[in-house]
């Protein structure tokens, strides 16, 4: 007792002869204090976003598990109707279209004609001059008259699929324009519901409302159904990754009219309508079939793609060649009504403009346009104008680091959540695990870095000298920047 008396007294004697220094300790204390609160305030969100991820990957297996039973009883049922299992295959390889249907026996998914009819008629109406209710552009939906689709604004601007999408797409020339909630919308959930998105997703909604917007349907005398059908099979042949999917191809469909329009391309380059449908055009198709793998991977795995393709550009081949091959089947044609040469053109663009999203190639795509900018180009010729279009889609592709930070966050956990599955398919294989897709050794902050330093700022930089509007871009991204430098995931 006397030894705790005496410490306490030498304590109190401390305390009266240096108040400066004990307060300072006690400062310090309140400080790490605060910053351990902030600290488990930040793990309980942390696990409650795991928690969410955990149930819906439950929803995604459980939705797997169950198409993965229908195509075994199909498999059983086609081994009973068919004496010999590869006939079907030997029927298929002789039919002119090789590329099985993505919908499988349906040409087109459902869909909810009102949702049509919105759509368009925010873009055309029936009080339009030269509408004409008997063209192939008007097959399907017919538009409203202004005043009745002012009507069906009022009355259904507060519902939670049509009001929603309307004032989403009240935004689709804004650089914060939002798939996600389009996508929820739709099918409730934008995780689980992707790779069975029975009426559609953000992509079906996005291409439609831009090609009216655009009047490509008229200029090209596109037959309505047809379109329909096309992209609810583009739609159809994404997967359920957590980022390569249907959502990404609309994010970057919508980007890629943003960069076309508001970023001032269309002007810039003076480009035709056959550019505009050939830019929407790749923007939609960009990334269809993809396997959620990159190309890498593909070739350190001597895949059959990357045996196919020589281990060049491997999954940008893919996407494009795929879906020329699905064309070929006159249901999905969206390209029939063009002529000979206007087919052969909008097809020059178009593989152009997929093969340079191969991140392989981004430092040759840079050197050629730093320069063309260097020699001052005008980008009025028409090499000049496809490499504007090909750099517009790469930018588009990986834009999500240069959007507000609310619709960049959601991207960059899809991203890593598909990069931590290619890790763990390489560790399965016994291969080393590819940068910052090691599960184990969580870096998504100094990827995310590296990747803004070294890739996309100096890219943004080099296509706002080409467009000044487009420097919205770089300012998102070095706020995006500051964001990863004050929260480290390491």
């Amino acid at each position: 007792m006397e030894a705790y008396i005496y410490d306490q007294m030498l304590l109190s004697h401390q305390m009266q002869s240096h108040p400066k220094e004990f307060e300072g300790k006690e400062l310090s204390a309140k400080e790490e204090a605060k910053t351990l609160e902030d600290q488990n305030e930040n793990l309980e969100h942390e696990l409650q976003a795991l928690k969410e991820n955990l149930a819906r990957n439950k929803q995604q297996e459980d939705a797997s598990r169950k198409r993965l039973e229908e195509l075994k009883r199909e498999n059983n049922d086609l081994a009973h109707r068919v004496e010999d299992p590869w006939q079907r295959v030997k029927d298929k390889q002789r039919d002119p279209c090789r590329l099985i249907n993505p919908l499988r026996n349906k040409t087109c998914k459902p869909f909810d004609k009102l949702l049509l009819q919105l759509i368009k008629s925010t873009y055309v109406n029936l009080d339009s001059e030269g509408y004409d209710d008997m063209s192939v552009i008007h097959k399907v939906v017919k538009p409203f008259t202004v005043l009745e689709m002012q009507d069906m604004r009022d009355r259904y601007i507060l519902d939670p699929l049509y009001g929603t999408i309307l004032m989403a797409l009240d935004k689709i020339d804004d650089w914060d324009f939002n798939v996600f909630s389009v996508q929820a919308a739709l099918n409730g959930d934008d995780h689980a519901s992707l790779p069975f998105q029975e009426k559609g997703g953000a992509l079906f909604v996005t291409f439609y409302a831009l090609f009216w917007k655009y009047d490509l349907f008229k200029k090209f005398n596109i037959d309505e159904q047809v379109a329909l059908n096309w992209v609810s099979a583009v739609e159809a042949g994404y997967h359920g990754n957590p980022y390569h999917n249907s959502m990404h191809a609309a994010d970057v469909l919508h980007v890629t009219h943003y960069i076309l329009s508001k970023g001032g391309l269309i002007e810039r380059c003076q480009l035709s309508d056959k550019m505009i449908l050939s830019a929407l055009f790749s923007a939609a198709i960009h990334d269809f079939d993809h396997p959620g793998i990159n190309n890498n991977f593909h070739i350190k795995t001597r895949s059959h793609l990357a045996t196919l393709y020589n281990d060049r550009s491997v999954l940008e081949n893919l996407h494009v060649s795929s879906v020329f091959e699905l064309i070929k089947n006159p249901a999905f044609n969206i390209l029939a009504s063009l002529s000979e040469d206007q087919w052969r053109e909008v097809r020059e663009v178009v593989v152009e403009m997929v093969l340079a999203t191969d991140m392989g190639l981004h430092g040759k795509y840079v050197a050629m346009m730093k320069t063309r900018l260097q020699e001052r180009a005008d980008f009025l010729q028409k090499d000049d104008k496809i490499l504007a279009l090909a750099m517009a889609l790469k930018m588009a592709d990986i834009s999500n680091c240069g959007r507000p930070q609310e619709i960049y966050l959601r991207w960059s956990g899809k991203i890593s959540d598909e990069f931590y599955q290619q890790g763990d398919r390489e560790r399965n294989l016994g291969l080393a695990c590819s940068p910052f897709m090691d599960r184990t050794q969580p870096a998504i902050a100094k990827g995310q870095i590296s990747f803004m330093n070294y890739i996309v700022i100096p890219f943004f930089e080099q296509i706002s000298e080409l467009l000044p509007n487009m420097r919205v871009s770089v300012d998102c991204a070095e706020g995006n920047k500051t964001y990863w430098a004050q929260n480290d995931d390491s």
